[in-house]
This record gives structure tokens, sequence and C-alpha cells, in this order.
């Protein structure tokens, strides 16, 4: 089907319906034969089919080609300028990434537009997967209770969440209701092979509210959760119910509305949503105290597990930071690599203040989360997956704790308030508060917080949304300033688009 330049461009989901492997948070949550196939009769006739459809949509958030890659750490954060690499020869896959070619195929392997192309199909293969589930629960009796509810919800939260990031990809901004009738997405609200057409910006946005509110509601039955101690996974012996930071759980349902809430400018309900979080004390900062950055023991906690409001496992991470962040021990760089230079990431932890010395996320700390080859060849640590017993380091964070308190922050009534929640992460990550006196209006504080989402948030592929959504016109470190809403704007895919889970 060929895509036309009009406001009804519509879009064809093709399925082929087919049982799905699962991973835990932790663990595998099934072992099933690659080779299975069965009818979807038998997979929704008990409730275990309903579980392993649910485990199989997370690993399917989890491909390298979404969350699990192009979706965080590299493609969306290559746009953040995060990377070293991108300032070489231009005509590269990280070197036209960075200057936002989108329609760029410099490499027939590996090129721009068919990232672009694999994050939407992977993104609605994940919504797909949802809707299959959602489908057989409106049409059959078989779950019932905190079952059905928390199915059903997770099922609901991941639609409107993944719905939500397509949005903020292939959207422009909201930029406070001013392009809230532009044409965006379709929103794919049933198992279906009709075609849907695109809804405007504002639609998109109301119908990711109402799944993610309906999620919340019936995710609020089983607000618990489990914090991965040691390596011991979780204590529930009902699967459904263990691992529940690897799950869109009740809490990250909150939280991926206060995103949503500040994206449209409710600042009201983004500050009701993310301190709903903070104040749940579900989730805590790491200790630095305790903290380990050796990749190759049980005890080692790169990515802050503790902070983990929703995280996917990703079963291939050690392939893929072997890849991109070279742990093993080389100073040879490839044009895969990802990597920044000593000198960036000192400017970027403001190495010329006194207390640089104390952040525990500067390339100097005691404790590093950097693997420095030279001082123009430094890697993230953040995805080091050395020890196969080690469950934590198969972890790609989706949301973390420092977020809410950043989203508060912005979302304060005043500067003082605001101020306050900056402060719990600064002083968590062992540097000074801000002082009223210094950063006293919300240009300033909003200065502040840039510099913190770029220290903290290294990896995780928040960065760029925080830049588009303020409009930001000169990214830090960037090549391809001045930025306009159509660079950040991804464009759809041309041509045959298909939906699915294979």
């Amino acid at each position: 089907m060929s895509l036309k330049n009009n406001s009804k461009k519509l879009f064809v989901l093709l399925i082929a319906a087919a049982l799905v492997q699962g991973l835990t948070g932790c663990k595998k949550w099934l072992e099933v034969n690659p080779a299975t196939r069965i009818s979807e009769d038998e997979q929704f006739s008990l409730q275990q089919g309903y579980f392993d459809a649910l485990f199989g949509t997370y690993q399917k958030m989890a491909e390298l080609s979404a969350y699990g890659g192009l979706g965080t750490y590299r493609f969306i954060d290559v746009l953040a300028q995060y990377y070293e690499n991108k300032s070489g020869q231009t005509n590269t896959f990280y070197g036209q990434t960075a200057r936002y070619a989108y329609a760029s195929d410099v490499n027939s392997q590996q090129n721009v537009r068919a990232s672009i192309n694999s994050i939407w199909s992977g993104y609605y293969g994940a919504i797909a997967q949802a809707n299959y589930i959602l489908k057989n629960v409106a049409q059959r009796n078989v779950l019932t209770g905190t079952a059905l509810n928390i199915v059903k919800g997770e099922a609901l939260a991941i639609r409107g969440a993944v719905h939500f990031d397509l949005l903020r990809m292939f959207a422009p901004a909201s930029l406070n209701g001013a392009n809230d009738t532009a044409r965006a997405i379709p929103y794919m609200e049933q198992f279906t092979i009709l075609p849907q057409a695109r809804l405007s910006l504002s639609e998109v946005l109301t119908r990711c509210e109402n799944d993610l509110k309906e999620a919340e509601q019936l995710l609020a039955v089983y607000p618990a959760i489990d914090q991965i101690a040691a390596n011991q996974g979780a204590t529930s012996a009902d699967l459904l119910l263990a691992y529940r930071q690897n799950h869109i759980n009740y809490w990250a349902a909150k939280a991926i509305l206060a995103r949503l809430y500040l994206f449209k400018g409710d600042k009201t309900n983004a500050l009701k949503y993310a301190t709903e979080v903070i104040n749940s004390h579900n989730f805590n900062f790491i200790n630095p105290g305790t903290l380990s950055v050796d990749a190759a023991t049980d005890a080692s906690d790169l990515t802050f597990t503790p902070e983990h409001i929703f995280s996917l496992s990703v079963s291939n991470l050690k392939l893929a930071a072997d890849q991109y962040f070279k742990s093993s021990q080389t100073a040879a760089a490839d044009a895969d690599d990802l990597f920044s230079t000593k000198t960036k990431l000192a400017a970027m932890y403001e190495g010329t203040l006194p207390d640089y010395g104390t952040d525990i996320r500067n390339p100097d700390a005691a404790k590093s989360l950097w693997n420095q080859l030279t001082t123009t060849i430094v890697y993230s640590k953040k995805y080091y997956s050395d020890r196969t017993a080690n469950v934590k380091q198969r972890l790609v964070p989706i949301v973390r704790l420092p977020e809410m308190y950043y989203i508060a922050a912005e979302a304060a009534p005043t500067v003082a308030a605001g101020l306050g929640y900056l402060n719990v992460v600064r002083l968590a990550r062992l540097i000074p508060a801000l002082s009223i006196d210094v950063v006293n209006t919300p240009a300033l504080l909003d200065a502040e917080l840039q510099k913190e989402y770029r220290k903290e948030l290294y990896g995780e592929g928040q960065l760029w949304f925080w830049y588009k959504r303020k409009n930001i016109t000169t990214i830090p470190d960037g090549v391809g300033n001045p930025m306009t809403q159509a660079k950040y704007t991804f464009p759809l895919p041309l041509g045959e688009i298909e939906f699915g889970v294979n």
C-alpha cells in the first residue's frame, strides 16, 4: 500500500498470530519450544495462555529494534548528541542520524530510514500483541479476579504507553496546545487487518490517557513492588505477581501518566502523578556507599535497579553491550561503537565546579560508571553484562525515580518548590543542593533541570524528548543545530507497512 501525502493516510495491520516466547526480568518465565505453534482457541483456553502472551509482549518491547536498543541507548540517544562518533565522517549511519537526515539510506545494511521503519514496526508489533490479548480477554471468560485485572491492565498500559512513545517520535511536540490539531499517528485499538486513519495529536493523547487511566484503576488491585534482592529474584511463586518492576505495574502506569501530562502541558496532573509515585516510597535512590560498579560481580548494579519504576529484561543485552559499548578491553573504536570523550563528559558533569568530584555519576568518581580506554574513547558501563548470574545486568530502564522528581520540579507551582524536588536528586548523587538565591526564576530552574537530565539519563533514551518538548533550538554538543520541529519529528515510513508479531 503506497502512502500518499494527505491527512487521511491509512495503515494496515497485518498479523500472523503465534505463541511468543517470554522472559522475565530475571529468568525465563516460559520454557516453550520455539517451533511450537498452537491455535488461538488453545492458547486462550487457560489463564496460562494469557500470561504467556503478556510475557511475550514484553519480549517484543525488549527487542533491539525497540526499547532494547534503537528506542533507548542507540538511535534516540544518538539524536540527543550523547556520543562522539557522530563528529567524524558525516556520511555514516551515526553521522547521518546525528544530523537528522531521516531519509538517508547511505548504508544498505544500517541506515537512518531503516532504523525509523524498524522502530515503527517494532512498536506497533508490541501494540498488536497487546490488542491480541485484549481481544481474547473480552471474548472469553477464562480470567477472573486479580489475574483478570492485571492482564487486562498491563495490556492496556502497554497500548497506551507505546502509542505515547510513537507519538513523541512521529508527531510534533504539543507546545502547550499549539500543535494539537496536527495529524499524528493511527491509534490501534483492535486486533484487526482493517486500515486505521491517522488521528490528531490531541486525539492520540486522549486515547493514551484513557488507556493508562483504565490500566491504573485495574492495576490498583496489586500495588505491591517486589524489588530484586541480591540476585535471588522475586519472592512470589506466582509469575504474574513476580518481578513487578519488569511489568508496567500500578506505579509505572502513574509514572507514564506523569510524563504524558507534562508533554501536553497539564502541570497540575503531572505533579499529582509524579508525587504519588514519589510518596509511595516503593522506589529508593541507590546507596552510594554500597554501590558496586564491577560488572564481573554479582553485586554490581550499574542501572541502579532500586530506582526502576519499570524496566525491561533484554536477554541479549550482553551482545549489544559488547558491540556498542565495548565491554571487552580494547583501545580500538569501530563504526558501531557508542562512546564519548573525557573532555565532553567532564563538561557535562560540570568539571569546573568544586562538587564535580563528589558526583557519583562523573567519569572520575571513585566507583566509576565509565570505561575510559583513552581520553578520546570513553564508554558507559551502564549495560555491561559480564556476570551471567547477575540478573540486574539484563535490565534496560524505561522510567526511573529521578525522572519523577524532575517532572515534579518542572510542574511545581513555585520555583522554590521545584528546586526542592531537584535538590533531592542532587543530594542523592552527592552534590550540593542549589540555592533559591541563585536559581530564582523558571528559566534558571529549566536550565538546571536540563543539566540534570543530561547527567542522569545517559543511555536511556529520554533526553531527546526533553529537548523536543521544550523546543530547544541549540542542543549541547549538537552537530545538527539549529533545531526545528521538523528535525524533532520522524517522517512516517514509506511504501508497504507491516505491523505484527512474527
